[in-house]
């Protein structure tokens, strides 16, 4: 087998993020300001990985995910994550606590995960070894729009055009979902730049599934 070593060191390669994260927002000012030359898509390449911004909570935070097709369920770490990757991870840890429309998931309602400590608990291990744990919650989201700013309702979203095409009209298509609020990650959840995932495999609860429900 082959092992792949990147030449620089993770914290260069953050500054490299950071920076395709702040061209792909000059890319987004010019396609506003009516020079259409490049088209804005919500998801990107990263290193070895695809990722999506997605704005969690009222007002809205950032957690940047990774698409993954093998699992069904969205996690990210939420305030009581202890070293959950700080020092690595593109964004702050998601702070429950300041959304107006975080709601917890209770025994007896649980969507995700099973009943624990009076909470749904969630449990997810891959096959690599990664493994994280969290409780189950439900909080508004919406994909893309610009990088560093997030949306207003009905700010400046152009309502005449019903297609995604605008990243000012990502707010339109905000909807509730249900997640895991990470306490716990372990292995590769911990360095990755991404702050957590994003569950699209073809089952129950897949994001794309809960959206379109």
């Amino acid at each position: 087998s082959v092992v792949t070593i990147p030449a620089i060191s993770h914290h260069a390669m953050k500054a490299r993020r950071r920076l395709e994260m702040s061209e792909v927002e000059m890319n987004e000012d010019r396609y506003l300001g009516g020079d259409r030359i490049q088209q804005v898509g919500a998801l990107y390449q990263g290193y070895g990985t695809h990722y999506v911004d997605l704005w969690v909570g009222s007002p809205p935070q950032r957690q940047t995910v990774i698409v993954d097709t093998g699992s069904s369920i969205t996690g990210f770490p939420c305030s009581e994550c202890a070293q959950c990757g700080h020092d690595y991870h593109t964004d702050v840890y998601f702070l429950e606590t300041d959304s107006n429309s975080f709601e917890k998931q209770v025994c007896g309602k649980c969507t995700a995960g099973s009943c624990r400590d009076d909470k749904c608990r969630i449990s997810i291990s891959y096959q690599e070894g990664s493994s994280w744990t969290a409780f189950a919650a439900d909080d508004l989201v919406y994909l893309g729009g610009p990088h560093d700013k997030p949306l207003d309702v009905g700010g400046d979203a152009d309502n005449d055009v019903k297609t995604g095409e605008n990243p000012m009209n990502a707010y339109n298509y905000q909807f509730r979902l249900t997640f895991g609020c990470q306490t716990k990650i372990t292995g590769l959840f911990k360095n990755q730049l991404a702050d957590g995932i994003l569950g699209m495999a073809n089952r129950e609860g897949a994001f794309f599934k809960q959206m379109m429900n």
